[in-house]
């Protein structure tokens, strides 16, 4: 695959880069590394594009002066040895390090072998010392010698063995528009740091090997010490490690794969592969959340045509699960819309950085369950040994259906790599077999246990016949599969007014809301049905759902035996007062319930009622037996105050009725308020005991004289009754005020019957006896009993004061 991004079909920009590509100083550093390592294989990032822009070879020259002991002062071979092995060694490392370098080819070779680096030099140096103590004891031209076959084993074991697919960053995304290498050391990069340019022409590398002949035939050869001048040259081709499909001494392809920058691969060209030997074509499907490849399914067609098994591979860019389910979802609708055959094995390609997380094996397996409720269970993953997390993504699916990235210098079917694994990609330069219409690389694998010919084989495509218009249990998730035999999508209409909904999973919602267009609200059921109706739910919480599913907000619904329910913004019912409209209240009890023709009792004592329309009244109200109460503006009930009405006064007391009769407040006043609960005013009420009180204009029992009529007084007491036979005095003025309770005319003469009913103990007795001195010791005796208001004289008798008593009058006289 080979850095499976989607640039979609422009590989102008796209480069792919080996160990055996990365310089021309690759070939000393590279013999210094292995010196260290002991021929280790250095390991990098894979870089899995979808297309490869060869870069041209150029040539570099590398000049390093070697230090060798010999016991021969003076040697006269010595020259002409020395020019020997110098050019052996070139022609040596020239062989092994054919490769392009990146650096720009300006400069000749003149220049390229005067810009050795002092790292370059200590590296060739390490290696070739290690002829020093071998040939102590030898002459110079032995030593030297060597020295030569030293270095060309290390360089050539260096080379070969550390061929690995190198990126140009941590990883290649469908964005990237080029690439640089990346080095694999400290030491590496600075040999890198300070390469030489690379030579332009054939003759450049002529007059370089020359330069380099000349300087080592005239070295000094007469000391203990003899300089070795050393000049690498790299041999200039115009393609390096491709090869063709087929080439028996490579390791065998039983896999291709495939992305949209091999577009224009012809049904001709998938035949010639389905002829070389070719088992199976592994497709790019997706990337990311939303790219899908666009001829995707026309390879698939072209690859099933020609007898060759079909796999699908999703380029992954996931961090989180949720990440990882939206890509495993962008994949699946390829699947699903395309009817992709359930046996059909999947890979997920894992190489890029922004899927490095410690949750790797969560989210990978978050990946797979998606495919897994779609019954797409056939799973793979691709790596490589320098993916960060690779220990992690293996796990999701075990090292036996691992296929796994790793380029050799030149990939050998003697030497096989990681056949622990079921699938080994070893080259991404690979060409089709010739004659072929595309003449582009292609990426080739080997498949050890057969791993990837496990899927649906030429049958990529098939309907699920069995499930059509039914519905089909995977796991305990539930799908409908329509008239295509392929699981919907959305709302579901069925029965009579029912409703049901799948995911993009393709999955049946259960127990869930789903929020649709216009922000409707539904709730599936554990049935898998949109409710209706009310759902109590949580810590008594209430939702209603109209017959058409939606749920209620900002509304009003009647339910049962006329209930009404009011659902708020949220979706719930809500409970305790709600104002709205033009000052009107009403109120919900805690199971949601509007009030209605009921009181309720707020805080700090506040009482409401709500009519029968649920509304909290204002002004009076009359109830039971002749009762009366009074609710505000605010419609709380009144308590202990007054209200006026159509300017009658009503005054409320402590439980909220309207008084009726008399009242006393402040500082000896006294109010009436009738039968109907409204305040006397400049009118007269009558007591008990027919006691008179007279109400003024502001409602208060009038005390002291009241003129009124034609000319008429009458009076009240500190007490607020009237005045009725009996005097008093106001001011300096005496009054008497008859038994109608106005004042008697000072024209008029006063009866004795008058007299006696304004005496002060004729208020509480009903007999009395009066005695009027006539003159000296005679009077006259009377008793008089009182008849109603009026007294009545019973006796009348002479009598006598002083000695002798009354005479001769006796009891019963």
């Amino acid at each position: 695959m080979n850095l499976k991004t989607h640039n979609h079909i422009n590989a102008k920009t796209t480069k792919r880069f080996k160990l055996y590509k990365s310089g021309k100083l690759w070939l000393v550093a590279g013999v210094t590394f292995c010196s260290f390592v002991g021929s280790a294989i250095i390991n990098d990032q894979i870089a899995h594009a979808d297309t490869v822009t060869v870069a041209k070879t150029a040539t570099t020259v590398t000049r390093t002066t070697v230090s060798a002991d010999s016991k021969t002062s003076n040697d006269s071979a010595s020259s002409d040895t020395v020019s020997t092995t110098a050019n052996k060694v070139a022609n040596t490392a020239s062989n092994i390090a054919h490769q392009p370098n990146s650096a720009t080819t300006n400069l000749n070779t003149s220049q390229a072998a005067t810009a050795t680096s002092s790292t370059t030099t200590k590296a060739a140096s390490s290696i070739l010392s290690q002829a020093d103590s071998e040939t102590a004891n030898s002459n110079t031209s032995q030593a030297v010698t060597a020295t030569s076959s030293a270095a060309t084993e290390a360089v050539s074991s260096a080379a070969n063995q550390t061929g690995q697919k190198v990126s140009s960053s941590n990883n290649k995304s469908h964005e990237a528009t080029a690439h640089t290498t990346s080095a694999a050391s400290g030491s590496i990069n600075q040999v890198s740091s300070t390469a030489i340019k690379s030579a332009t022409s054939t003759e450049n590398t002529n007059k370089a090997t020359s330069v380099a002949s000349n300087a080592a035939k005239h070295q000094a050869t007469t000391t203990k010490k003899a300089d070795l001048n050393l000049t690498t040259v790299t041999a200039s081709t115009p393609e390096t490690d491709v090869w063709t499909i087929g080439d028996t001494t490579r390791p065998r392809v039983d896999v291709v794969d495939v992305a949209s920058y091999q577009s224009a691969m012809t049904q001709s060209d998938y035949n010639k592969l389905k002829a070389a030997g070719v088992k199976t074509v592994i497709i790019k499907t997706t990337e990311g959340t939303g790219y899908t490849n666009p001829v995707a399914l026309a390879q698939a067609k072209m690859a099933n045509a020609a007898g060759l098994n079909v796999d699908f591979y999703h380029y992954a860019t996931f961090n989180t699960a949720d990440t990882a389910q939206m890509e495993a979802t962008n994949m699946a609708n390829f699947l699903v819309k395309n009817n992709v055959s359930k046996k059909v094995l999947l890979f997920a390609d894992m190489e890029d950085a922004k899927t490095y997380t410690v949750n790797a094996t969560a989210n990978l397996n978050t990946f797979w369950s998606v495919l897994n409720a779609l019954g797409y269970r056939n799973h793979g993953v691709y790596t490589s040994n320098t993916y960060l997390y690779r220990d992690a993504v293996i796990k999701t699916v075990g090292q036996s259906r691992v296929w796994r990235a790793q380029y050799p210098y030149t990939p050998s079917a003697n030497n096989l790599w990681n056949t622990d694994d079921g699938a080994w990609q070893f080259s991404s330069t690979a060409l089709l077999p010739s004659g072929s219409d595309y003449t582009g690389y292609i990426d080739v694998s080997i498949c050890y246990n057969g791993l990837t010919e496990d899927s649906a084989g030429t049958n990529t495509f098939s309907t699920p016949n069995e499930f059509v218009n039914q519905y089909h249990w995977e796991g305990n998730k539930l799908y409908f599969y329509g008239s295509n035999g392929q699981p919907i999508t959305g709302f579901r209409h069925y029965g009579n007014n029912k409703l049901e909904y799948y995911g993009s999973d393709h999955a049946q919602y259960r127990n869930r809301y789903l929020t649709a267009a216009n922000n409707q609200l539904y709730y599936f059921g554990s049935n898998g049905d949109a409710i209706t109706g009310l759902r109590h739910y949580a810590n008594n919480k209430l939702e209603y759902y109209g017959t058409d599913h939606i749920q209620y907000r900002n509304r009003y619904a009647t339910v049962g035996n006329n209930k009404l329910y009011y659902f708020g913004s949220n979706g719930d019912a809500i409970s305790g007062l709600r104002h709205y409209g033009d000052n009107k209240l009403e109120f919900y009890g805690t199971d949601h319930i509007q009030y209605r023709n009921r009181y309720y009792t707020a805080a700090k004592n506040k009482l409401y009622y709500f009519g029968d329309n649920g509304d909290a009244i204002t002004g009076l109200r009359h109830y039971g037996n002749n009762k009366l109460e009074y609710y505000g503006a605010d419609h709380v009930q009144y308590r202990n105050r007054y209200a006026t009405v159509n300017n009658q006064l009503y005054y409320f007391g402590s439980n909220g009725d309207a008084i009726t009769g008399l009242r006393h407040y402040g500082n000896n006043k006294l109010e009436y308020y009738g039968a109907d609960h409204v305040q006397y005013r400049n009118r007269y009420y009558t007591a008990a005991k027919n006691k008179l009180y007279y109400f003024g204009g502001n409602g208060d029992a009038i005390t002291g004289l009241r003129h009124y009529g034609n000319n008429k007084l009458e009076f009240y007491g500190t007490d607020h009754i009237q005045y009725r036979n009996r005097y008093v005095t106001v001011g300096n003025h005496r009054y008497y005020f008859g038994s109608n309770g106005d004042a008697v005319s000072t024209n008029q003469p006063q009866t004795e019957a008058d007299i006696i009913g304004s005496m002060r103990v004729a208020q509480k007795a009903q007999q009395i006896v009066t005695v009027v001195q006539n003159g000296g010791s005679t009077a006259t005796l009377k008793l008089w009993q009182k008849q109603g208001n009026t007294w009545r004289n019973l006796l009348t008798s002479s009598s006598r004061i002083g000695n002798g008593g009354i005479g001769n009058s006796h009891e019963g006289n």
